[in-house]
């Protein structure tokens, strides 16, 4: 049941359901959108919340051939198609011949990546369907390849391991982590592309400044022996500072309880990977 709040949102967002008869048009929709996706009623009701345009198309008329050809389009399975609607609602209101395929042609030419490569990065990053090429990913994808000077390769490979990037903006996201990240460590322009390159999830890194002020005081670092560790295991920045990389120190510290704090931190330095797991 929605509050009152959330119903004066959904007329605000959709002024049009105020004319609907809930009986002859917004519950055969709501039914059937449940049923053809197999949504819970908390499901629904959140998308509906997010995408409240969706009551006012018909279903067997608009709904349903949209999801059937996008369905077609990816080859998907009922549970993927399920999960993509669920986390990006807003593509049921896309027309599949005049926005979803003419991105998903452009993108696989540009990258020049199979169509499972294609299948597989959208399901990771199902909002780029709802990007325009020319305009939105196009424009990203070449700042990103001058801003590192990427080959194709690098780049292709890049976007087929984080397909987020691509819904990234260069100038907001993309550029000031990484420029962060290059100032931090004093890093040439080829040593922080051979990083990003490794290791791309660094670009969605959170706090990486604060992630690396506490790897160099935990581990008593200069300068130098910090950037080494990052290049060795730049999945550092990658995970959570406070949920898994200070859990991990205090696990791995315990475990060589009968060091010194020196000597322990030696240790705990040649296993930098397993610290990034915490205590699993």
């Amino acid at each position: 049941e929605l509050s009152n709040a959330e119903v004066n949102k959904l007329f605000l967002k959709q002024p049009s359901i105020i004319h609907m008869s809930f009986q002859s048009n917004t519950l055969p929709t709501l039914d059937a959108l449940q049923n053809h996706l197999n949504l819970t009623v908390a499901e629904l009701r959140k998308m509906i919340l997010a995408q409240p345009s969706t009551l006012s198309y018909s279903f067997h008329n608009n709904t349903l051939p949209t999801l059937n050809a996008l369905k077609g389009c990816l080859n998907m399975t009922d549970g993927e198609l399920r999960k993509m609607v669920l986390r990006t609602p807003d593509i049921i209101s896309y027309s599949v011949d005049d926005n979803i395929k003419p991105t998903l042609r452009a993108l696989k030419g540009y990258l020049q990546v199979s169509r499972a490569e294609l299948r597989k990065l959208i399901l990771k990053a199902p909002r780029t369907i709802s990007l325009n090429f020319d305009c939105n990913i196009f424009p990203t994808l070449e700042a990103i390849k001058n801003y590192l000077n990427l080959d194709h390769d690098e780049l292709r490979s890049i976007i087929l391991r984080l397909p987020s990037v691509i819904g990234l903006s260069f100038d907001d996201n993309f550029k000031p982590t990484l420029d962060a990240l290059q100032r931090r460590l004093g890093l040439s322009d080829e040593e922080l592309k051979k990083i990003v390159v490794q290791m791309p999830s660094i670009i969605n890194s959170s706090n990486t400044v604060l992630k690396l002020d506490w790897l160099q005081t935990a581990f008593n670092l200069n300068q130098t022996s910090l950037i080494q560790m990052v290049q060795k295991t730049p999945i550092l920045l990658s995970v959570n500072l406070e949920n898994t990389l200070v859990p991990g120190l205090i696990f791995w510290r315990e475990v060589f309880n009968d060091l010194d704090d020196e000597d322990a931190i030696k240790e705990i330095s040649s296993k930098m990977s397993e610290l990034t797991q915490s205590n699993k």
